[in-house]
């Protein structure tokens, strides 16, 4: 294999590990947001989607 070859399976790999663990990242986080409001009484309920949206807003380079 040449350097060309080998540089190109490395970014290759490199982006399906990226791809991959921003996948499970982000599911994992579903469902403890999904559980987290199950179990929660209805007035925690809007605080906790409250944070998810300003932690996502943060994450996004958003603001109010």
């Amino acid at each position: 294999m040449s350097t060309f070859h080998l540089v190109f399976v490395l970014l290759a790999t490199q982006g399906v590990v990226v791809v991959l663990t921003t996948t499970v990242t982000a599911a994992t986080v579903v469902v403890i947001v999904r559980q987290s409001l199950q179990s929660a009484p209805a007035q925690d309920r809007a605080a906790i989607l409250r944070s998810v949206a300003e932690i996502t807003r943060a994450l996004c380079g958003r603001r109010k």
